[in-house]
């Protein structure tokens, strides 16, 4: 049985070393190319300050939603717990590792080992003409459809690059052939 983690997380901005924090994550777990939605972890995460306004226009987390939710260390184990030792996928996979690996460093728990497929190495590899390789331009290469206004929120936008995953992997796993 094949199973990897898709994730994602929402932030309060670019940097994890400047101060920024985790506001969401979440993960489903992909088995055997079946996206099992109904096996996903997406839990709020409160950051111990104000979300920044601009932050909040973009994934329209508020800090109502976050107020009643964990810290960074109670919600960081039950993530772990949870990917186990599968291999992750992310969309710009080195932004959501960084925050990760920078909180798992401020917890005093190991650095993640798991192994890593970034999907937008992969847009990269499959649309080399493509000047941008965002998520939003990698669902539209592979013609999935989805709401605007859910974007920008864990749940969804890992769902959606667990669809870009399955796709592109099917389409380098045929041109492999």
């Amino acid at each position: 049985m094949e199973t990897v983690i898709v994730f994602d997380i929402e932030t309060t901005g670019l940097y994890p070393h400047k101060g920024d924090k985790i506001l969401e994550i979440a993960a489903i777990p992909v088995v055997n190319s079946v996206i099992r939605i109904e096996d996903a972890f997406e839990k709020f995460v409160n950051p111990g300050e104000c979300i920044p306004a601009h932050i909040t226009e973009i994934n329209h987390i508020t800090d109502e939603m976050v107020k009643n939710a964990g810290g960074i260390e109670k919600v960081l184990p039950d993530f772990l717990l949870f990917i186990d030792r599968f291999s992750l996928v992310a969309h710009n996979a080195p932004f959501d590792i960084s925050f990760l690996q920078y909180f798992l460093r401020k917890l005093g728990f190991p650095p993640l080992g798991n192994t890593v497929y970034d999907t937008l190495h992969m847009s990269k590899l499959l649309f080399p003409e493509h000047a941008y390789h965002n998520l939003d331009t990698v669902l539209k290469s592979l013609d999935i459809r989805y709401d605007k206004r859910e974007r920008h929120r864990s749940l969804e936008d890992t769902r959606l690059t667990a669809e870009a995953f399955l796709k592109m992997k099917a389409m380098i796993e045929q041109s492999e052939r």
